[in-house]
């Protein structure tokens, strides 16, 4: 249903991408410009609500050494989004192995002091309260998103906040991130398939694609990333709104944008004795 842009570049045999932040930037402020149905509360406040949800849920600091003061004053507390963690894990999805970093909102317990221990990570989501079968596939879609995010960055736990059309906290919902497709599958309204999404990305970062991509120029391929994004250049994924086609152009030919930063090329070289 939505639309989404990544930048790509090939840096000494190793595709890198990044989300355009560009297009992200656009779609926000198409968001905030569009009219809303009377009553209904704009883009910025649902944004607004959101947040302030991760503040009442989070402490900067375990339960033990936390006082009471900060403990009831969340409440109060000015919202902001830049308190994050960042998880880095390293997997793979079909043939490609991939290291993948993204934002995480917290951690249900503690940090363990073994770096190869698994991290007890938890995202936090809202959502609007489900009162008939079209808020219910609203919400199935936004399963899918919450599903292959936290999948992704190997999140154990979502918790969804149900919030009335006023903002007010309803109840809350703990979900098992890996028992997400099959809930929708049994008992959802089969709006979409988990190992439809990991064989359809398998195939689009490899070179056998059973679907179509819109490579430079105008000609359709069934060709995957790492076949096309070859030597220097700024490459793009472009998929718009509600369209079945994923177009993959070249938008410089040489460089690599603004992915690899000097400081990284710096180390590589570094570590490669150049």
């Amino acid at each position: 249903m939505n639309g989404f842009e990544m930048n790509v570049t090939n840096f000494q045999g190793t595709i890198f991408v990044e989300e355009n932040n560009a297009y992200k930037n656009e779609q926000k402020r198409a968001q905030r410009n569009q009219r809303m149905p009377p009553g209904m509360p704009s883009q910025d406040m649902m944004s607004f609500w959101g947040y302030k949800f991760e503040t009442l849920s989070l402490l900067s600091k375990p339960w033990d050494p936390t006082t009471r003061e900060e403990i009831e004053g969340r409440v109060d507390q000015i919202v902001n989004n830049k308190a994050q963690y960042c998880s880095v894990v390293r997997t793979g999805i079909g043939k490609s192995r991939l290291v993948i970093g993204g934002e995480v909102d917290a951690v249900w317990d503690c940090k363990p002091e073994r770096k190869e221990d698994p991290i007890n990570w938890v995202e936090l989501k809202t959502s609007a309260e489900i009162n008939n079968d079209r808020d219910m596939l609203k919400y199935e879609r936004k399963l899918l998103k919450f599903w292959a995010q936290s999948f992704l960055l190997g999140v154990p736990k979502i918790i969804v906040g149900f919030r009335n059309r006023d903002g007010i906290l309803q109840r809350l919902e703990e979900l098992d991130t890996h028992s997400i497709p099959g809930k929708v599958k049994r008992f959802g309204k089969g709006t979409w398939d988990g190992n439809i999404c990991i064989n359809f990305t398998a195939e689009f970062l490899e070179c056998e694609c059973h679907f179509r991509v819109r490579c430079t120029g105008n000609s359709l391929s069934n060709t995957g990333l790492k076949t096309k994004v070859q030597g220097e250049g700024l490459w793009r994924i472009r998929k718009r709104e509600k369209s079945p086609v994923i177009e993959l152009f070249k938008v410089e030919e040489g460089g690599h944008g603004d992915i690899i930063s000097p400081a990284f090329k710096a180390w590589r070289a570094e570590m490669s004795g150049s």
